[in-house]
């Protein structure tokens, strides 16, 4: 038996080899002592000393020898359940590695005739030993490890990863330090979904963690915790919109963005809302007023703001108008997995408040600015769409748009996002083409407009609704459809006449109080 193998064994597995031989160490000895104890009785044929022999160990360990997978003769000592798995994967790659190859002058692996007692009970050990650290590697990261302090208060929303493990974000989207580590086996449990809101109790990360963990789980969206069958965003009933989006502000009636797309491009409850227009077109400022038009017009509609590589400031501004919903924003200094996780996260949240039977509105800003960040994280992938744009990138924001919908089940998504055109490069054209007929309603902005000083630079003639029919009454989509008609005057397609179009609409929004007196 060699010496290095020894060494790696800790105090009590020698102990238990140096009995198995017929001896008995002292409490006291050290441990390269009871080392070269069992290098002696090794050489030695088995014979102990006779001070270090016991009057009863004899028997004993013949018994070990006759009997060596007999529980009692096991040992029972545990690995150190704070080694890493890497650690301890090593540590069985060793001991395999020494058994296979042996050593100088040992017997060869499988000559059982050949293979000393002392041999024997090592390999029997070892192999205990394994399955012990399998098992400990198999354990949920989730083990108190003899805490015994106070819980500590956690909430956040649930960022699930592939592996089946997740971490509760506790502060926004992004990966922070002190987000829960959330084990499988709650996960399981309770048929938790990524972008639930979960509210609990933590403990701290001990040293070989980088997170604190989950304890308990007390609710789950803002009901306790327990086993319910909820439905699937993606299985419920998408059905047309069955009533308008108000937007018109009666209170404000210099309120002319919001006035005016609630003329040209009505907007239904769970529609898809798609606001196209050139690189500063007052593009941010239409969805800004959107926001603050829903969240006073709408009260039962929950407001979500996801604006995407952002400036600052616009951000603050975003901030300020939304007071009921929430605000999800990412500036342009951040990294495209920040944006992707940002968007993706929001999304997942707002699909399970749906499944809860709630109206919720989506305003995102923009769909080109996540199609750039999808194409920066997605470079490696291999996969390419028109030689320089990834797959992905374009997928991956159709898909967040497709979410908008209006649910027969209950509840409804509205899904208001922006899409820049007329780029310099291949993703505008390629977006440009891939969300053509994806939307409800589409609110087209005007260049020459907005070089004018035109605000909002609202191409009146472009912008159209398509369902329309399916929450007005027919006596108002004939008087939108007249008031259309008096805006053609010459080719349609003209530059003036878009701006001729929208100088004629401001007129007469200024002119009137309320859109009901202006289509009177």
């Amino acid at each position: 038996m060699r010496r290095s193998t020894l060494q790696r064994k800790d105090r009590s597995e020698l102990n238990q080899i140096a009995a198995a031989l017929g001896a008995r160490p002292s409490s006291r000895a050290r441990k390269d002592e009871i080392i070269q104890m069992i290098i002696d009785l090794t050489a030695g044929g088995g014979s102990a000393p006779p001070a270090a022999r016991g009057p009863s160990d004899a028997p004993h360990a013949a018994d070990d020898f006759a009997v060596p997978g007999d529980a009692s003769s096991r040992p029972s000592a545990e690995p150190d359940p704070t080694a890493r798995p890497d650690d301890q994967e090593g540590e069985d790659q060793e001991g395999e590695n020494e058994n296979v190859n042996g050593g100088a002058g040992e017997a060869p692996v499988g000559d059982s005739d050949a293979m000393s007692g002392s041999e024997r009970v090592e390999d029997e050990m070892d192999t205990g030993n394994r399955r012990r650290r399998r098992r400990s590697r198999d354990r949920d990261r989730d083990r108190d490890d003899g805490w015994d302090g106070d819980p500590v208060a956690v909430s956040g929303r649930l960022d699930l990863r592939d592996e089946g493990y997740g971490f509760l974000r506790v502060d926004g989207c992004l990966p922070n330090r002190n987000d829960a580590y959330v084990a499988v086996k709650t996960i399981r449990q309770f048929g938790l979904r990524r972008g639930d809101h979960l509210t609990g109790t933590s403990r701290p990360a001990n040293r070989t963690e980088k997170n604190p963990a989950l304890l308990t789980l007390e609710s789950i969206n803002g009901e306790p915790a327990g086993l319910k069958d909820r439905p699937l965003f993606d299985e419920m009933t998408p059905i047309h919109a069955g009533r308008r989006l108000g937007l018109a502000q009666a209170e404000d009636a210099g309120a002319l963005t919001t006035r005016l797309i609630d003329l040209i491009a009505p907007v239904g409850v769970g529609q898809r809302v798609l606001v196209k227009g050139p690189r500063r077109s007052g593009v941010t400022g239409v969805l800004t007023a959107l926001v603050a038009a829903i969240e006073m017009n709408e009260p039962d509609i929950f407001v979500m703001a996801l604006f995407l590589d952002q400036r600052p400031e616009d951000v603050t501004e975003v901030r300020r108008c939304v007071h009921n919903g929430e605000v999800a924003a990412t500036t342009f200094d951040q990294n495209p997995e920040d944006h992707v996780l940002t968007a993706e996260m929001t999304i997942e949240r707002a699909k399970r408040l749906v499944e809860s039977g709630m109206n919720v509105a989506v305003v995102v800003d923009s769909l080109t600015a996540l199609a750039q960040a999808y194409n920066s994280a997605f470079s490696s992938s291999g996969r390419s769409w028109n030689n320089s744009i990834e797959s992905g990138a374009v997928h991956m924001p159709k898909k967040l748009f497709g979410s908008g919908r209006n649910i027969s089940e209950g509840g409804s998504l509205t899904m208001i996002a922006s899409l820049a055109t007329g780029g310099a490069g291949p993703l505008s054209e390629v977006l440009s083409d891939e969300f053509l007929g994806a939307a409800n309603t589409e609110v087209c902005l005007d260049r020459w407009a907005a070089r004018l000083g035109l605000f909002p630079a609202v191409d009146v003639l472009a912008s159209v609704s398509r369902d329309a029919d399916r929450f007005l009454d027919a006596d108002e989509v004939e008087k939108l459809q007249r008031l259309r008609r008096s805006l053609v005057d010459g080719p349609a397609d003209h530059p003036t006449a878009v701006v001729e179009a929208l100088k004629t609409m401001l007129s007469k929004l200024n002119d009137s109080a309320s859109n009901a007196e202006l289509l009177v």
